[in-house]
C-alpha cells in the first residue's frame, strides 16, 4: 500500500528540517508513535538505526528502521529492516511564498499474502489519517 500526505508550513525549509532530521523530536509530532529508541549510537544520517512502533487500531506495528537517506534540508527516507515491510520519506521542498511543503510517503506490505493485501487495505484509511495528523502536528511545532 502506498500512501502521502501533504501540508504547506509558514516556516522556511531549514526550520522544518530541524525538526524533521532531528529523530529526539520525533515523539513530539509523530501520531500513534508508542516507542522510539535509537538502536545505533550514530548521529542522524544515512545508516542510522531506530526501533518504531505505532499503534495501528489496537495493534502496535513496526520495528527497526534504518535511514537511507539524508539529503540535507531537502529529503530523509528510511526503510524498514525488521517487522513490517515499510519505505518512508519525508521531502522537503521551498514555496513562492517562503513556506514550506512537505510530502510525507509511506509503503508498506503485511506479510500473508492475499490476507495481507486485504490487512493493507483495511488499514490504509487510518495510516493515511495518521500520516495527515502528524504533518498537522510538524506545522503546529515548527510555526509555534
Amino acid at each position: 500500500m502506498r500512501l502521502q500526505q501533504r501540508v504547506i508550513i509558514d516556516a522556511d525549509r531549514e526550520s522544518v528540517w530541524k525538526r524533521v532530521s532531528d529523530p529526539a523530536c520525533y515523539p513530539e509530532f509523530m501520531t500513534s508513535l508508542e516507542r522510539w529508541d535509537a538502536v545505533t549510537d550514530e548521529p542522524p544520517s544515512a545508516g542510522a538505526r531506530y526501533t518504531g512502533h505505532w499503534k495501528i487500531g489496537s495493534v502496535p506495528v513496526g520495528g527497526v528502521i534504518e535511514v537511507v537517506e539524508f539529503d540535507e534540508g531537502r529529503d530523509l527516507a528510511w526503510i524498514g529492516i525488521t517487522g513490517i515491510t515499510q519505505r518512508g520519506r519525508f521531502r522537503l521542498r521551498d514555496c513562492p511564498d517562503g513556506k514550506t511543503k512537505v510530502i510525507f510517503r509511506l509503503a508498506y506490505e503485511a506479510p500473508g499474502g492475499i490476507l495481507g493485501v486485504i490487512a493493507d487495505w483495511v488499514a490504509s484509511r487510518q495510516v493515511g489519517g495518521t500520516m495527515k495528523q502528524t504533518l498537522e502536528n510538524l506545522r503546529k511545532l515548527v510555526e509555534g
